[in-house]
């Protein structure tokens, strides 16, 4: 028995496989191999793709809170105009109320003033008169007096 190959043999066994191997690669292999790289090629783009959307949605977004943060200090911008007409407002009435308060409280103190004039005249009157009353009750005759001459 030897151990050395038959290259005939060898040769008449590789052939069929060679072409076997030929068909396998035109049939099978070269169609799977295609759809494999398209698989790839959709993946991949569809990711680049995706990952381009994301950009422009982060872009967008960015852009809309720039816009959302303009808006935010337009209204506290009108909010504090407002704020401070409401404030001018508000100050020119309690001026005036306080004008008006004062000339009112004004009238009052001379009217006061007056009336108290008044009483002080009219007590002064009543206390000399009741004081001549009592001198004349005391003394038992009645007592003249130079307001009346």
């Amino acid at each position: 028995m030897s151990i050395n190959p038959d290259l005939s043999l060898v040769v008449l066994q590789l052939l069929p496989f060679f072409t076997v191997m030929a068909g396998l690669h035109f049939i099978l292999f070269k169609p799977m191999l295609a759809y494999l790289a398209a698989r790839k090629a959709a993946t991949v783009g569809e990711r680049s793709a995706a990952e381009a959307l994301k950009e422009k949605a982060a872009l967008k977004l960015q852009q809309w809170d720039a816009a959302l943060h303009r808006a935010h200090l337009e209204v506290a911008d009108y909010r504090a105009h407002k704020r401070a007409e409401a404030h001018a407002v508000h100050a020119k009435e309690v001026a005036r109320s306080r004008a008006e308060a004062e000339r009112l409280v004004a009238d009052e103190v001379a009217v006061l003033q007056g009336e108290a004039e008044l009483a002080r005249e009219q007590v002064g009157r009543m206390a000399r008169q009741l004081a001549g009353d009592m001198a004349a009750g005391a003394l038992g005759r009645p007592i003249s007096t130079q307001a009346e001459a």
